[in-house]
């Protein structure tokens, strides 16, 4: 195995969870998260249950399926907590196939330096997990848009958080929300973005307190654009 590597403090080999957890799914096939069946992680006919609703929130965020369906909200907390990677290939591929596929097969992107930014973890509940869900839902959406000869850029670590705070899902109230995230973020490497069409990633929308949070901070480095898009909503 690759990842595996020798800690010489103290004579050990050590492999890091992630490696783990791509082993065991190797020889333990991945059940479906809604009914159990062996195969994927996301059957064929659970998937049907959870229906693409394209919105737009706002002149430049969108989201893309209803965080009230049942399912759906199973499928984003397995992905953050239960360390079921498999979805953020879920999640990406729906992305780019409703919001760029088409852009992009009518070379309408073309031309367009395109940045994909993820925005932040919790690094608490990233350390646990291993990933940053967001990061793997970018990198998805890449990938896809290299298979159409669109090339986006991914910057993991332009935007970082500043300090920790207590996770969204804590606040409470649309005021605490916005209060919790008020000056979290920041930019590094300005030049990287400025005069691009940035595009930031999450998980899941709520009260819209982090995305604008993650804008306004973008938007100071003058890029062309700012745009945001989220699994759900």
């Amino acid at each position: 195995m690759d990842s595996v590597f020798y800690d010489e403090a103290k004579g050990v080999y050590t492999v890091p969870i992630v490696a783990l957890l791509d082993f065991f799914s190797f020889i333990f096939p991945d059940q479906c998260i809604g009914c159990g069946k062996d195969g994927n992680v996301l059957c064929a006919i659970c998937e049907r249950t959870i229906t693409a609703k394209p919105v737009a929130l706002s002149g430049s965020t969108a989201a893309l399926f209803d965080y009230q369906n049942p399912l759906m909200k199973k499928a984003i907390w397995a992905l953050k907590y239960h360390h079921r990677r498999a979805l953020a290939r879920y999640f990406g591929t729906a992305l780019y196939r409703e919001f760029f596929k088409k852009l992009a097969k009518n070379n309408k992107l073309r031309g367009h330096e395109i940045v994909l930014i993820p925005i932040p973890g919790n690094k608490k509940a990233m350390t646990m997990r291993g990933y940053n869900h967001a990061t793997l839902i970018a990198e998805t959406i890449r990938e896809c848009g290299a298979s159409d000869g669109l090339t986006m850029e991914l910057e993991k670590n332009i935007l970082y958080k500043r300090r920790e705070v207590p996770q969204q899902v804590r606040a409470r109230g649309k005021a605490g929300r916005e209060e919790n995230v008020n000056g979290i973020f920041a930019v590094r490497h300005v030049e990287k973005i400025h005069n691009k069409t940035v595009i930031l990633i999450d998980d899941v929308i709520t009260t819209g307190a982090t995305m604008r949070e993650a804008r306004r901070v973008v938007k100071a480095c003058l890029p062309k654009r700012v745009l945001a898009l989220a699994v759900a909503h």
